[in-house]
């Protein structure tokens, strides 16, 4: 694995990106941000967008598309959406929120969105093991859909009111005798500062100013008698502080840009380069200058240089969700979609169910995706997807039509076809060789779906 040299030099590495021979605007190029800022996109969208240039396909990123992969538009989806998570919720059966959210990233006309909302589910990480209340969670989750682009330090306030978060870091302990530290500690360590920046006195000092915040009949109320008024002194800091002032001490420290941007880092240009200072102040100092706005980083980072140097393909590990939400958006099963509820399950046994993260540093991601048990379960769930009788995932797909609407014949050109749509500059000449030999025989279906189901099962197609 080559090392891009941008790493080592920050100016070039965040100038925007411009089109050369090293690193042409191809359809390699197109395949890699849709990977990292979406879930990898149908045939037609990555034809669209390489005609279009980079600068038009991340605008649209940003902006969204007008038209949702069911056909309704982006304003009716949200409703629809909307309504269904709020409905299932009331079940109090937390598999039908996994369904529905993995619905919403399949179907979305704005797949950036979901991506950060499933980034901000795993910074702000909560269990319903813990929390029992799909209610809660799924209000949380619609927190994270909201400021997903936004404001961080409006997010990072209403987090800290937000009664599935409290209820999972104990708020029953917030009183005013005995302050509760664990979301104190929390949202230093893990939140908006990292390990180092803060000490022991600042958590107790922080926990007082959180203590009379409690969850009463799963909505947020404050209990004046609960609360610690007496002056407190926190980062430098003193004053009669409650809750609310905590985020706005918090984005004072220069420390707080800087760790969100290493996040966004790791989550969307690498998983095996732990970036330097200097290369992570660029995106520190305009995240501090915008307000705190993600967005500010985030198009930053997908408008680089460095994003689009074409070593730095290819160094993440594809969630289960991103990996199974991905291969059905690129094969294009929509109406009807997989059974949501399985595919769910079938995430899950990949390493990653949705609203149990397993701890609150969320999950660990990378090389820990990928173990034999998770990597047979991938194998398995693209062979599932592929069957022609599977009755909960399977069914839906017939790669050698989908092929035909891209105007591949069957035979060797289809199987050109799915390297191209699935894996574009993955493979070795020689993998490429052998997934397009003549596969000879007479069921060209089969074929299709082996060819497909080689490239899903592959080491490469794990990499994001």
């Amino acid at each position: 694995m080559t090392e891009s040299p941008l790493l080592r030099d920050p100016a070039r590495a965040w100038a925007p990106y411009r089109p050369n021979t090293e690193a042409p605007w191809d359809l390699a190029a197109v395949s890699h941000l849709h990977r990292r800022a979406g879930f990898c996109p149908p045939w037609h969208l990555l034809q669209r967008d390489l005609a279009a240039g980079p600068d038009e396909a991340l605008d649209r990123l940003f902006a969204g598309e007008e038209i949702a992969a069911d056909g309704s538009t982006a304003a009716e989806f949200a409703v629809a959406m909307d309504t269904m998570g709020s409905q299932l919720a009331a079940s109090s059966d937390v598999g039908r929120i996994r369904g529905a959210w993995l619905y919403r990233m399949i179907h979305t006309p704005h797949p950036l969105r979901e991506r950060m909302t499933l980034f901000w589910h795993n910074h702000f990480a909560t269990s319903n093991e813990k929390v029992r209340n799909p209610v809660l969670m799924q209000r949380q989750n619609d927190l994270f859909r909201e400021h997903a682009l936004g404001d961080f330090g409006a997010l990072l306030t209403r987090i800290g009111r937000d009664p599935a978060m409290l209820l999972w870091l104990d708020a029953s302990a917030n009183r005013k005798a005995r302050p509760n530290e664990n979301y104190a500690r929390e949202v230093m360590e893990l939140f908006a500062l990292g390990r180092g920046q803060y000490t022991e006195l600042d958590i107790r000092e922080a926990a007082r100013a959180f203590t009379g915040w409690f969850v009463v009949r799963d909505a947020f109320r404050t209990v004046v008698a609960e609360h610690d008024d007496q002056p407190k002194t926190l980062l430098g800091k003193t004053g009669t502080f409650d809750g609310d002032d905590i985020p706005s001490i918090l984005l004072g420290r220069p420390a707080c840009a800087s760790f969100v941007c290493g996040k966004l880092f790791r989550a969307f240009v690498s998983e095996v380069d732990p970036p330097s200072e200097a290369l992570i102040e660029p995106l520190a100092a305009a995240f501090r200058d915008s307000g705190y706005q993600v967005a500010v980083p985030l198009r930053m980072i997908l408008a680089s240089t460095l994003f689009h140097d074409t070593a730095m393909r290819r160094r993440r590990v594809k969630s289960p969700v991103e990996y199974a939400v991905g291969l059905v958006r690129s094969l294009e099963i929509f109406r009807p979609t997989v059974g949501v509820d399985a595919l769910a399950d079938a995430c899950a046994l990949m390493g990653q169910s949705l609203f149990t993260p397993p701890s609150v540093a969320g999950w660990e991601g990378g090389p820990a995706w990928v173990d034999t048990s998770t990597m047979l379960a991938r194998a398995n769930f693209a062979l599932a997807l592929l069957s022609p009788v599977d009755k909960l995932i399977g069914g839906r797909c017939d790669p050698l039509a989908l092929a035909g609407r891209a105007g591949a014949k069957p035979g060797r050109e289809t199987a050109r076809h799915f390297v191209a749509l699935l894996a574009q500059d993955a493979f070795s000449p020689a993998i490429v060789g052998r997934l397009t030999a003549d596969p000879g025989g007479n069921d060209e279906a089969a074929a299709a779906r082996d060819v497909v189901s080689r490239i899903a099962a592959s080491p490469e197609y794990q990499l994001a």
